[in-house]
């Protein structure tokens, strides 16, 4: 009777995927797996071609996308830093990085395919929160090792690495409460953004730890990301700072949207912090220079770029099955001028 792929499965100890996915140099597959389905391959005498289960030639670089329909790599304050992290780590591993950019979904299916063939990598890392689903599956699908930063899916599940948003968010609004503020507004970018969902519940945690309520007059979302801006905070803040009672602070989802938050609050004729105090999250360069210097939640954006490094190199050289799905990298509360008790009634 002839040997088959479940039979050496049996063996092997392993699914009978793994052995046609090892047989045929397809996915990623432990050298520790591979080693132990070939064996017993050969034991079992099962026909095999030359160059069954032959790791893929080690190029030595790594692929980095960046989503440029929302801002310029190059000016970004946020992913500007994660990327020097990522590239500072494998160039001390001895990898060539290799940064391209997404643009619009045909372009980005054929940019995947071409890192896949004519520029093949070892393996994608991929920044951003707006980045397709098909773009993401299409990677997984050609078995290549994959790492993403700032995005957490539900499915395919892959390696992530993400700020501790939630405990971070919670922390700046705490700040807000001990200082004595009660009526807290809250500005963001979608809900969809994994991370701004995290900082919203971070806030919502905060208000009902204190037993304050989170009402929805007090909360203001965008639904494109686009304006996750300066622009969208100096909107968010006109409208919130026009109502009655109006708040006393304002957490933002970002440090841009806390500014634009700060420079439509002076331009009413009020006053941070006396008026209004704000907090932002990130901590970008320009929040510790802005007049007042920004209270802001510092996320450790080289650190971010670290891990996701670390988390690739472990993706190619380990077994997959092993690596951690989910970083969590700790934030940091940073006071600073912007804040302070409050000074007005409710």
């Amino acid at each position: 009777m002839a040997v088959t792929i479940e039979d050496i499965a049996r063996k092997a100890g392993v699914s009978a995927s793994t052995v046609s996915r090892t047989l045929n140099n397809k996915g990623r597959i432990s050298r520790e797996t591979r080693e132990r389905v070939i064996q017993a391959a050969r034991e079992l005498e099962y026909p095999m071609p030359q160059d069954a289960g032959l790791s893929r030639r080690r190029t030595n670089r790594i692929g980095i996308l960046f989503d440029r329909r929302l801002r310029s790599l190059v000016s970004d304050p946020f992913y500007g830093l994660v990327m020097v992290g990522v590239e500072e780590w494998l160039r001390d591993e001895g990898y060539q990085v290799l940064f391209s950019t997404f643009s619009h979904h045909e372009a980005d299916m054929a940019m995947i395919s071409e890192f896949a063939t004519e520029r093949p990598v070892d393996g994608l890392i991929i920044a951003g929160c707006d980045i397709e689903l098909d773009c993401i599956n299409e990677v997984v699908s050609n078995g290549m090792p994959l790492v993403l930063v700032d995005n957490n899916i539900v499915e395919p599940k892959v390696p992530c690495v993400m700020t501790d948003n939630t405990a971070g968010a919670r922390e700046a609004v705490e700040h807000l409460i001990r200082l004595g503020h009660k009526d807290i507004g809250f500005t963001s970018g979608p809900m969809t953004h994994s991370s701004l969902y995290e900082r919203y519940q971070g806030y919502r945690q905060a208000m009902e730890a204190y037993g304050l309520p989170v009402r929805p007059e007090m909360v203001i979302t965008y639904e494109d990301v686009a304006d996750y801006d300066v622009s969208g905070g100096y909107k968010a803040a006109e409208r919130l700072l026009k109502r009655s009672p109006r708040p006393t602070a304002i957490f933002a989802g970002n440090d841009a949207m806390a500014i634009g938050v700060m420079k439509a609050t002076q331009e009413l004729g009020l006053s941070v912090p006396d008026d209004l105090s704000v907090v932002g999250f990130d901590d970008i360069e320009l929040a510790a220079h802005t007049t007042p210097a920004l209270t802001t939640v510092r996320v450790h954006k080289r650190e971010l770029g670290y891990h996701a490094a670390r988390l690739i190199l472990e993706s190619i050289d380990g077994d997959p099955d092993r690596v951690p799905y989910k970083i969590s990298v700790c934030t940091e509360l940073i006071i600073r001028e912007s804040t302070c008790p409050r000074r007005i009634e409710a």
